[in-house]
């Protein structure tokens, strides 16, 4: 075999085995009913500057996603009283959609699941960064294990 065909065979078989793995998938809708606890928590602020994660700080946060379509969101951060929202979720492809009980709005996740886990990434949300009880522009990064 010549050398550079070794090579260009050698570089293919390198690239397939570099594949997969840790690679985020779009979730199939079964793999993602259920408790899923957070990992990560995280706010970013808009324009990005100021991030606030929830389990770093030590609190928590579950979601609850059921097959009927509803969900329960519980954050509670440290020293102070527990969130919980209900509401309807939904997953396209790659998108997973929350949307509170009552609201005109969605809160609108890039999804994956990486080893295992949940990853919704890049919902826009508000969070009040300096505790003056005016929320500003954030978005919000979960990673959820089972």
């Amino acid at each position: 075999m010549r050398t550079w065909k070794r090579m260009a065979l050698f570089t293919a078989l390198s690239i397939t085995a570099g594949c997969g793995g840790d690679d985020p998938v779009a979730p199939p809708v079964e793999d993602v009913y259920g408790q899923w606890t957070a990992i990560e928590f995280k706010y970013q602020s808009v324009p990005p500057g100021t991030t606030v994660d929830i389990v770093a700080y030590g609190g928590t946060a579950t979601l609850d996603l059921q097959q009927d379509g509803d969900f329960t969101l519980v954050v509670s951060p440290v020293g102070e009283l527990s969130a919980t929202t209900y509401g309807f979720w939904e997953l396209s492809q790659d998108m997973m959609s929350l949307t509170p009980q009552g609201m005109p709005f969605s809160w609108e996740f890039d999804a994956a699941l990486i080893d295992g886990d949940l990853s919704l990434r890049g919902a826009s949300v508000e969070f009040d960064f300096d505790n003056d009880e005016v929320p500003q522009d954030a978005t919000l990064d979960m990673l959820l294990s089972k």
